[in-house]
């Protein structure tokens, strides 16, 4: 697709889902839709479900834990990931978990039916041998062993819900989560708690009705994907994320949720490279990314002053199969609230603005 098309393109579907999101209206109220937290593998109005699990801060090595997850693919340039299918787009599963300890990680791929196995109300969700999620809302159960990392983790959903976009078409949330388990690598074992995020989504996509991939020309244009999770204290996390459709920048966001509390959405933020990697990554399809080493995002509050200033230092390896992009871990240091802290984070990066 032509630049001046593919930013055209964007533009009018960025209009549509500005038009129908109702995600800001549903600020400050508890989560109310425990029910759609199905893999709807058979349905004929999801063509797509995501199932996330993210923790931004645990011991050394491990720094981070990542499960993303897709049960069908999307029809978008950023998150297709054609190369790897091993069934027809609307019946593959494809799954990026570890810690910084298993990188590479795991990065795999299922067929519906097969190799990947569900229950249509959501109480089992298993990756062949590799990732297994039982449960319902609000209490799961996740177990796997990736690459050389076995993983045990309890989690609790609380009701604090943060909804990125809300409409009859598209829902995609996380849920603010406590988790506690085990992290077993080379013979070690370390235990932790606290906060993660739990994450789903589910939206139709082209493969309802057709069976085979895209051209890369007619897939939905996002093509910059930017995805930070961090805890600003023991109680307090923040999302912090960037979007851009046809190379052009879509939205830009920090949503704050605490133990306490229902979250609040800022609206004045803003994102920032400061700095690149001296090589892009490597990618299986053949394209390499240029991939941040520093990063911005600066958060104003309502009276335009900043209320968190958060740079971040990329010193993990990235891990592959985000889409057709990486996950990694992160170190951070920020100015909160007219406080210096610092920590650990989670990040998620995609950049196809030169497919574009």
């Amino acid at each position: 697709m032509r630049p001046i098309a593919a930013r055209a393109l964007g533009a009018g579907l960025g209009s549509a889902v500005r038009l129908f999101d109702s995600a800001a209206s549903a600020d400050g109220k508890p989560f109310s839709e425990p029910d759609i937290l199905r893999p709807h593998v058979d349905s004929r109005r999801f063509g797509w479900v995501h199932f996330g699990v993210m923790i931004p801060d645990l011991p050394e090595p491990h720094r981070f834990f990542s499960m993303m997850s897709l049960i069908g693919a999307t029809g978008s340039l950023a998150f297709d990931n054609d190369h790897a299918l091993v069934a027809p787009p609307r019946r593959n599963a494809a799954v990026v978990a570890g810690t910084a300890a298993s990188h590479p990680a795991h990065f795999g791929n299922y067929a519906v039916g097969d190799d990947f196995v569900s229950s249509p109300d959501g109480s089992l969700v298993k990756f062949g041998d590799d990732l297994t999620l039982t449960g319902r809302y609000p209490h799961y159960e996740l177990v796997g062993r990736l690459g050389t990392v076995d993983i045990a983790l309890t989690l609790t959903n609380t009701d604090t819900v943060s909804w990125f976009f809300r409409s009859p078409l598209y829902k995609h949330f996380g849920l603010l989560t406590e988790y506690e388990g085990t992290f077993a690598h080379d013979g070690h074992s370390v235990t932790a708690e606290g906060l993660c995020s739990f994450e789903y989504g589910a939206m139709p996509s082209p493969y309802l009705v057709r069976s085979t991939p895209l051209p890369p020309a007619a897939k939905a244009p996002l093509d910059h994907f930017v995805y930070q999770i961090v805890d600003l204290d023991a109680d307090t996390q923040i999302l912090l994320s960037r979007y851009a459709i046809g190379a052009r920048p879509f939205m830009t966001t920090a949503i704050l949720r605490t133990r306490s509390g229902y979250g609040t959405r800022f609206r004045d933020v803003d994102f920032e490279i400061l700095e690149l990697r001296g090589e892009p990554e490597p990618t299986p399809y053949g394209i390499p990314m240029p991939v941040p080493r520093r990063t911005r995002f600066l958060v104003r509050d309502t009276t335009g002053r900043p209320w968190l200033d958060l740079e971040g230092v990329m010193d993990t390896p990235f891990t592959y199969g985000l889409g057709t992009g990486f996950v990694t871990g992160f170190a951070w240091s920020a100015f909160w609230r007219g406080e210096e802290i610092s920590g650990r984070g989670y990040f998620e990066y995609i950049d196809r603005r030169s497919a574009t």
